[in-house]
């Protein structure tokens, strides 16, 4: 009998550990964090809540096939188990494979856009997601009080560890930044459920996926799977959007030398995953979206821009999530911060720099699917 391999991923939130089996599955355990009071915020409470409400709903079968299994609940000590056969995350495939399949972006998209237009205007759906969980478990969107217009120094101390004042002071320099946040923040759409973390590291492919994708529609094939869904809300499509879109942006961020020696232009030309060769898949992602949700075009007419708009902030919660883990503001995150800006307060003109082609170029194309 051979031996496991565990492999724990950092996370804020959780103690997060992946056990590869024998067998050639793995296993997926969770624990929350207890906090110094003894307390902890329920995430795993909530998780299994919305898991068990997405099984039990027979109107909502496609979204309810991107759960894994749950294997084993310990709501004293706060862990679940899931299984996972013959999967991997997207992160992964993409890091040890530096290719990005238009054939799996399309995937991506049609699943969200499926778990968007599913679940849209369902009051069934609308009522679980805004119901009061053990009084205290409402949802409330990601808006870190360090990124409100005034700061609240107590507040920015218990959320951030020192490694994050030189955000918090670079960060309120920026007014035209706040004020962009704060009125995206505030227009938000409630329309449907969203997962509302849709990184690549919570995206998970078969193995196979290639032989899978050649033996079925795409569109009919469930084989893609989600995790991490304690954040789950009734809310916003752009923002799960935005937030995968980032995800792609972070690969191209995260793959060029910063040095005080090197000119930024000549680090970007060095980037082990440029941005060109990204942005076919954020294309092929969102088109793919649209073809099954076009509705959501005709509900938010400025669908494309939130898209932009979200992607900023979700890259600025990435830079957060670092400095939550003591994780120092370098060169690095200084780069992130001013595309997020661009992107927030700019989104119009950011449009090509993401997608590869004008808004109007892909509005044309959208007119053809």
């Amino acid at each position: 009998m051979g031996l496991c391999q565990i492999h724990p991923k950092p996370n804020n939130n959780f103690i997060f550990i992946i056990i590869d089996l024998p067998s050639g599955s793995q296993l997926i355990i969770k624990q929350e964090y207890y906090h110094l009071n003894n307390d902890i915020a329920n995430r795993i409470k909530r998780e299994l809540k919305i898991h068990s409400f997405l099984n039990s709903s027979s109107n909502l079968e496609f979204t309810s096939s991107l759960n894994l299994e749950i294997l084993h609940v310990d709501l004293q000590n706060s862990i679940l188990v899931y299984k996972c056969s013959n999967y991997m995350s997207l992160a992964n495939y993409y890091q040890k494979n530096n290719f990005f399949p238009i054939a799996i972006a399309k995937l991506v998209g049609i699943s969200l856009g499926t778990l968007h237009s599913e679940t849209f205007a369902s009051r069934n759906c609308c009522d679980f997601m805004n119901e009061v969980i053990e009084g205290k478990l409402r949802y409330q969107f990601p808006y870190p009080s360090h990124l409100l217009d005034k700061l609240n120094f107590e507040a920015s101390i218990r959320d951030l560890p020192p490694p994050g004042f030189p955000f918090m002071a670079l960060y309120q320099r920026f007014a035209n930044l706040r004020t962009a946040i704060t009125e995206l923040v505030a227009n938000r759409q409630h329309y449907c459920l969203t997962h509302n973390n849709s990184q690549l590291d919570n995206i998970l492919i078969p193995i196979h996926w290639e032989e899978l994708l050649s033996q079925a529609e795409v569109h009919n094939e469930k084989s893609l799977r989600i995790i991490n869904w304690e954040n789950c809300s009734w809310g916003d499509p752009a923002f799960d959007l935005g937030k995968i879109v980032a995800s792609y942006l972070l690969l191209w961020l995260n793959s060029f030398i910063i040095h005080p020696a090197i000119e930024l232009n000549q680090s970007l030309q060095l980037a082990t995953v440029p941005l060109e060769v990204i942005q076919p898949s954020i294309l092929a992602l969102t088109r793919a979206y649209i073809s099954i949700f076009p509705k959501i075009l005709e509900t938010n007419l400025n669908f494309l821009s939130q898209i932009i708009r979200f992607t900023g902030l979700a890259l600025i919660y990435e830079i957060i999530s670092k400095l939550q883990s003591f994780k120092s503001f370098d060169d690095r995150c200084v780069c992130i911060l001013q595309l997020a800006k661009r992107l927030l307060c700019r989104p119009e003109e950011s449009f090509q720099s993401v997608f590869g082609i004008t808004q109007l170029e892909l509005v044309e194309q959208l007119k053809n699917i």
